[in-house]
């Protein structure tokens, strides 16, 4: 499959060979690892806010429910609207709201606002990463568009590595709000370098609505491959250091270096996934992520009580996670040549739709075992990978007819 009816926009870095990734692209990446920082470091100051503001625990759950819910809505709805604007000063307009809404959290006198500012953050996050991931693809060759999706995206998965533990860091030792100052810094950052570094991009302006693009059988079931997958995941992760304590009896230092070790892994299958969805064969590197996703997941009841089994699990959750990555996102693209940006906000509204459907789902079953919420997760991932494995197989007799 390819992703040649996007259109190309010549060198992003006139002064960098053929083969290399222009440099503007790591501002995108900077951009990304702010935002996924954002969305997964409130599970680690949770109980800081709780006491803070004087709401219960489950209370401030609403605070991640919020957000995963806003960024799934308005990225369908806003990457509609906006797709015929100029992408550049877009990703100026939605990194300003981002920041514009972690300084609102940074400084929230009560909870309501709080919400109302992560509903903000919402919404410039869910502008931001979709174009994005179109600017990547128009800056570089065809041949090259499964690496520069993988760089991009690795803003995020980076943000699992780093983003996550320093702003729990920052948060425990110098207040929740702290956290979220970080994150605004972060965001002044990226957003002066795209100003200054990311040149403007031509785009086709998308000629079918996102209700068009639903109603094309294959893109559907790529979307419900990454709601799904997601599902799984967060019927887990949430609960992930909770579990690596009750189930390993480590201690917290030893729970931040699994949690780096899971981080580690899922940035070389990022790496990897940009890599094989470019030489190798895009839906069967989709396909091989999902099975390794599934595989941990579904081992983590036989493997929970050893440390070294648990970094086994979390080896195979990690690779395959993240190594679905770029082929999903190269294959929605494909998939939607008359509006790739819908497409992509489509994607990504699946992924935090998948996120808000997951989490309350495992906190419905975690109960006295909740190493069983690993084969919970690893059945709604082989579900994804049953309809990976399908369409796989249409798309090959649509090229073969074709």
């Amino acid at each position: 499959m390819s992703d040649s009816s996007l259109p190309y926009s010549g060198p992003a870095d006139p002064g960098a060979p053929g083969h290399v990734l222009p440099r503007p692209l790591w501002i995108l990446t900077l951009g990304n690892f702010a935002i996924g920082t954002s969305a997964l470091m409130v599970a680690g100051v949770l109980g800081l806010v709780s006491s803070d503001l004087r709401v219960s625990l489950g209370h401030a759950g609403a605070v991640v429910t919020a957000y995963s819910l806003t960024y799934a809505l308005s990225a369908v709805l806003l990457g509609s609207l906006t797709g015929r604007l100029a992408r550049k000063p877009l990703m100026l307009a939605a990194l300003g709201l981002f920041a514009l809404g972690n300084l609102g959290a940074a400084l929230a006198p009560s909870f309501g606002v709080l919400i109302a500012a992560r509903v903000l953050s919402a919404v410039g996050a869910s502008l931001f990463t979709p174009v994005a991931s179109g600017v990547a693809a128009a800056l570089v060759a065809p041949q090259l568009r499964g690496r520069a999706l993988a760089l991009v995206f690795v803003g995020l998965a980076f943000s699992t590595v780093v983003g996550v533990p320093l702003g729990t860091w920052i948060g425990t030792a110098l207040g929740w709000r702290a956290a979220f100052w970080l994150v605004v810094g972060l965001s002044a950052v990226a957003l002066a370098g795209v100003a200054l570094l990311v040149r403007p991009v031509r785009v086709t302006p998308p000629s079918a609505h996102w209700l068009h693009l639903l109603r094309r059988p294959v893109l559907v079931r790529s979307l419900l491959v990454m709601l799904l997958l997601y599902v799984g995941q967060f019927s887990v992760y949430p609960y992930l250091s909770a579990l690596l304590h009750g189930a390993t009896g480590l201690d917290p230092a030893g729970v931040v270096a699994m949690l780096l070790w899971f981080g580690a892994v899922g940035l070389l299958g990022n790496a990897l996934g940009g890599r094989l969805s470019d030489t190798w064969h895009g839906p069967r590197t989709l396909q091989l992520g999902l099975g390794l996703t599934a595989l941990g997941l579904l081992a983590l009841p036989l493997l929970a009580a050893s440390v070294w089994g648990m970094g086994l699990v979390l080896a195979l959750w990690g690779l395959g996670s993240l190594l679905t990555n770029p082929p999903q996102q190269s294959q929605v693209v494909a998939l939607s040549p008359d509006a790739p940006s819908v497409g992509l906000a489509l994607n990504a509204s699946a992924l935090y739709l998948g996120q808000a459907l997951g989490a309350p789902l495992g906190g419905a079953l975690a109960g006295a075992h909740p190493v069983w919420l690993g084969p919970v997760g690893g059945i709604m991932v082989l579900g994804a990978l049953a309809l990976a494995v399908y369409n796989g197989r249409v798309l090959r007799g649509a090229a073969a007819q074709g």
